[in-house]
């Protein structure tokens, strides 16, 4: 049966919220740069798992969509096409992180938490993690580091995190050799990392869907 799917107001940001509020267990998924919370949602009800999934909006308001923090930056940087973003600071990213926080905090801070973050969301969810933010378990899907003199200092706190990292061959937006390198350096950071190399683009394929389902359900969001 479809479970029943709102629109409300999360931390501070519009949400797609699938699931009952309190919850035993919660998933935020973070959606990229230039989308909406309803571009994830879907993945709620089939992924089937005894959770409830909430998807913030990013406050920041494009013509073709949501960002996290202001899309030009990221822009500049791939003028020349597609780049590893790991010495890209953008404006607003602690803002971004306050925001990610208040969302954490509303769903509850005693339950498990998985934070699942598409692109620019999942530089969103590492940057929270490394600078303290909660997680039980962390999920980035066609990602990329970002700030990395700020990270790499922090990095230890990824210790024993699971982690599921995925990224396609034919990425346009964040290359293939970024998504590797978000892998390393995670499992540098001691993070127990599943890492899932898929053939096609800056997507959510099948294959991804399947691994996420997987991982979600063997980390605390059993169905």
């Amino acid at each position: 049966m479809k479970r029943a799917e709102v629109r409300t107001r999360v931390g501070g940001l519009d949400a797609s919220v699938v699931g009952a509020l309190p919850a035993r267990a919660v998933v935020v998924g973070l959606h990229g740069r230039l989308m909406s919370a309803a571009d994830l949602a879907p993945f709620a009800h089939s992924l089937d798992l005894a959770a409830t999934f909430v998807f913030p909006e990013a406050p920041i308001p494009d013509e073709r969509g949501f960002c996290w923090w202001p899309s030009d930056a990221e822009e500049r940087a791939r003028r020349g096409g597609a780049i590893d973003l790991f010495a890209l600071d953008p404006p607003g990213r602690a803002q971004a992180r306050v925001r990610l926080a208040a969302v954490c905090a509303a769903v509850g801070s005693d339950i498990p938490l998985a934070l699942v973050g598409f692109s620019q969301g999942g530089m969103l969810a590492m940057d929270y993690v490394l600078h303290g933010g909660r997680a039980n378990a962390l999920a980035l899907l066609s990602s990329s580091r970002i700030a990395l003199p700020d990270w790499q200092p922090r990095r230890a706190r990824l210790r024993e995190m699971p982690m599921l990292v995925a990224h396609g061959h034919d990425d346009a937006e964040l290359p293939f050799s970024a998504g590797v390198a978000l892998r390393d350096f995670a499992m540098a950071g001691g993070a127990s990392v599943e890492w899932l190399a898929f053939e096609g683009g800056h997507v959510i394929p099948l294959v991804v869907w399947r691994a996420l389902r997987r991982f979600l359900r063997a980390n605390c969001f059993d169905a």
